[in-house]
């Protein structure tokens, strides 16, 4: 009777231990390959839970490329200083625009505008 009640105690812990190890290797974060330099997130930690998605941190980031390709154009002898709070500035317009009911911090806005920034173009052809 106990070696029974013993096979039966091993086989609930066998299925047990099956349930956690299913749970342990279910994906919870955003993937890798979307997941921008390591941004989104950082992004998605400061959006509410209902606009918590991917497709939010595209606009945001599309949002903000606008606003910086923008002032680049625009502002091209003026200090980068300036052109970093003038990109803020433009970059927190188009962000309210999409209506989020969360706040992105200027901080984070700082670091998507230098990643954008990275990412444009040389001015100068001399490379």
């Amino acid at each position: 009777m106990t070696q029974l009640i013993t096979q039966y105690v091993l086989i609930i812990f066998l299925i047990l231990g099956f349930g956690y190890l299913i749970y342990l290797l279910k994906d919870k974060e955003p993937k890798g390959r979307e997941d921008y330099y390591g941004i989104a997130y950082g992004i998605l930690n400061t959006l509410q839970p209902k606009e918590a998605t991917t497709e939010n941190v595209k606009k945001i980031i599309r949002a903000v490329a606008e606003a910086v390709n923008y002032v680049e154009l625009n502002y091209k002898d003026d200090d980068n200083s300036f052109k970093e709070e003038k990109a803020l500035n433009l970059s927190r317009t188009a962000i309210n625009a999409l209506n989020f009911s969360s706040d992105i911090t200027d901080e984070s806005m700082r670091y998507i505008i230098r990643l954008v920034s990275v990412t444009l173009p040389p001015i100068d052809k001399t490379f």
